[in-house]
């Protein structure tokens, strides 16, 4: 659960003035030989595990009905969760802030007191722990909100004792768990290997990466008779393995077991790691790219996305994956969004989906750990199972280092499965397809010095505002997204936001919900059966970064600038006007420090506004995530302004390509998948077309 543990200790005083003595969060130098495995475990000597357990008890004591974060293991489990976090710095400042957080200097800093944190009251605990969520020092936030995030998602992710059907937590919160295996008989159609042992093979073409642009890269080059492998960071798991459970789906299936995030905790970042990557795990939704999109890309640089080969690409994806909008049927969560922009006579549309017999009920709503009955057409049940039936080769759990490169072109992958084994693959041309951060960091780390690498990231900024109702919700059922708004996406020339929502697992919940003390978390989460969230997806027109560490590990950095900040704001409260006009009795916002109001009875939609306002829009003030994470290595027609030309070929290396999320010239504006594919389709034909 690698995200959750890039913590730095930061000085104790919120005010402290010298935070330029710490260490940069990312250095782009690497060592010429990476080893991107996992290192030995670490051990927690007993002073830290007590502070560990008393951090996660002062988030979640035990209550009438509810276990403490303890009784539920949560700190074992965390302690375990350090091993899954490639970066061993990571790892010693988690160490070295659990060193601090039970040391008397810290309680005195903070509440004036010599005692320990762990000898502390539960309400002096609380006081310590939103001393840190509310510092002026967003170091400090940071470090409050990835400790949140961990207990909060363990606590309610951990599966129930031996023996047990339904956990404590589960019961007092009305979910029932996982749905369970659907379809145990389901047969693996793909072939895949991984080495036990040092591997040298030979192809035409390398894809790094199986996801939406890797797996139509992968078909297209195939089918043209090129020989093809494909390289997949992650394990492949289909039907009989996806019962719905949380905990097992994000180690499973997204990378960093889904707890990636930027450097400093402000934007969670889930992406898929398995064979067919994001494509397994997203919520259906197939966009075709918008027309005033394809033309402010043709105007960037890659000028034939405006015309008739990029529209015969989109219509190819979308035949393939059976993009339809038949199966939209509209779960009583999305009753409450139609409710409410129907009374107030907003935009309403249904979803396009590239789904088949879906079946849009209580085991839809469990889609983000796998499609349970096969009915998502992700990669691996089309595209890299046209790829297989011409001859492709897959080899999973193993992860690309670097680009072989000689005389200034691309000859082969240098890659190491899981377990530690040296897997080279030799070949004429690389398409890089390993999503906008893993794709950007093989590109440096590789030595590529084009100033683009890693630049122009754009993530849709997304979060929740949650509406309580009377009515029974049963938000984690229904199908995933059925129908949208576009009522505010041209706010700012074509700049705006998109309302969605998603079915809301009590881990999802957990990401956004505030917590200010027990009590009411507490609350919050047994009101999740009554609850529905409005997701304000904003088209960002700034940038973020990604970098590379000392061992090659990627670094993200992002930030909201103050024009996209404006359309958020202008977002959450449309949400809670949809909300409030649907019936709401209570609505909240994401931000740190609570900001709720009772619609005709405490506060009002201009009270909310204010307290959103006055919470702040800063990094780790207010929760955010990205689902869509694009542009670390644009097309363009200049390597002045591109790390790519129009083609995806990269500017410095020939025969090497980047055919994922990385190439959008800008964001997308809706969930990117469609055109992530129509673009890998059309430079894949490109590609299958030259001579070596």
């Amino acid at each position: 659960m690698g995200g959750l543990f890039s913590l730095q200790v930061p000085p104790a005083n919120r005010d402290a003035p010298h935070l330029s003595s710490f260490p940069p969060a990312s250095v782009t130098r690497y060592h010429p030989e990476p080893k991107l495995i996992h290192s030995p475990g670490m051990e927690l000597t007993p002073r830290q595990y007590r502070a560990l357990c008393s951090i996660c008890d002062a988030f979640l004591p035990a209550a009438p009905g509810w276990p403490s974060a303890v009784e539920r293991g949560v700190p074992e489990a965390l302690a375990v969760a350090l091993d899954y976090n490639p970066r061993v710095i990571h790892r010693w400042e988690f160490i070295n802030l659990l060193d601090f957080w039970d040391s008397p200097f810290h309680s005195l800093c903070e509440i004036g007191t010599l005692t320990r944190f762990s000898d502390l009251s539960e309400d002096d605990k609380c006081r310590m722990l939103l001393s840190w969520a509310d510092s002026r020092v967003a170091m400090r936030r940071a470090a409050f909100q990835a400790l949140r995030k961990a207990v909060g998602f363990l606590y309610v992710m951990l599966p129930p004792p031996p023996g047990g059907q339904v956990s404590a937590v589960w019961r007092k919160m009305g979910y029932p768990g996982p749905i369970g295996v659907q379809r145990p008989d389901a047969p693996k159609k793909l072939q895949v290997a991984t080495p036990d042992h040092e591997t040298t093979l030979s192809c035409d073409v390398c894809v790094v990466g199986s996801g939406a642009g890797g797996g139509v890269a992968a078909a297209v080059l195939a089918t043209a008779g090129k020989e093809v492998i494909v390289l997949e960071a992650g394990g492949y798991y289909d039907d009989a393995d996806f019962d719905g459970a949380e905990l097992q789906g994000f180690e499973r299936l997204y990378t960093e077991c889904g707890f990636a995030s930027t450097r400093d905790h402000s934007v969670g970042m889930l992406a898929g790691e398995c064979l067919g990557g994001g494509t397994v795990v997203n919520y259906t939704t197939s966009f075709r790219t918008p027309d005033d999109i394809r033309e402010e890309w043709a105007e960037a640089g890659a000028s034939w996305i405006r015309g008739e080969e990029y529209t015969r690409s989109l219509d190819a994806v979308c035949q393939r994956l059976c993009v339809n909008q038949n199966h939209n049927r509209v779960s009583r969560r999305e009753q409450v969004l139609e409710r409410g922009l129907r009374h107030l006579g907003w935009h309403v549309d249904a979803m396009p989906r590239n789904v088949i017999g879906c079946e849009q009920g209580r085991l839809c709503g469990y889609c983000g750990y796998g499609c349970s009955i096969g009915a998502k057409q992700s990669a691996t049940k089309t595209w890299l199972s046209d790829a297989q039936s011409h001859g492709a080769r897959f080899v999973v759990n193993t992860r690309a280092e670097r680009i072989r490169v000689q005389r200034g072109a691309a000859t082969g992958v240098e890659a190491r499965t899981k377990s530690g084994h040296r897997v080279v693959v030799k070949c004429k041309s690389v398409v890089v397809a390993c999503g906008a951060i893993h794709t950007a960091a093989l590109l440096l780390r590789s030595e590529l010095e084009n100033r683009h690498i890693g630049r122009h990231l754009h993530l849709h900024p997304v979060s929740n505002i949650s509406g309580v109702f009377d009515e029974e919700i049963l938000p984690w059922e229904g199908t995933m997204q059925a129908i949208y708004s576009d009522q505010h996406r041209f706010l700012t020339g074509n700049f705006g936001v998109k309302y969605e929502t998603t079915a809301l697992q009590p881990v999802i919940a957990m990401a956004v919900m505030p917590w200010r003390e027990p009590r009411d978390f507490r609350e919050r989460m047994e009101q999740l059966r009554h609850t529905s969230a409005i997701g304000v997806l904003v088209r960002d027109r700034g940038e973020g970064r990604v970098t590379i560490d000392r061992e090659g590990h990627p670094v993200t950095s992002y930030s909201l600038s103050d024009y996209d900040r404006r359309h958020m704001q202008f977002g959450f409260r449309g949400a809670a006007h949809i909300l409030e006009a649907a019936g709401a009795r209570r609505i909240y916002s994401p931000h740190a420090k609570l900001c709720s109001y009772e619609p005709g009875k405490l506060g009002s939609l201009e009270t909310f506004v204010h307290d959103m306002d006055a919470a702040g829009w800063e990094n780790a003030q207010v929760a955010l995530f990205s689902f869509h994470i694009m542009g670390t290595a644009r097309m363009g027609d200049t390597p002045l302004d591109s790390a790519t030309n129009p083609h995806g070929e990269t500017w410095e290396i020939k025969n090497l390509y980047v055919m994922d999320g990385s190439s959008f010239p800008s964001a997308s504006g809706v969930n990117p998948m469609i055109s992530i594919q129509a673009i890998a389709h059309r430079n894949a034909q490109v590609l299958a077309g030259r001579a070596h």
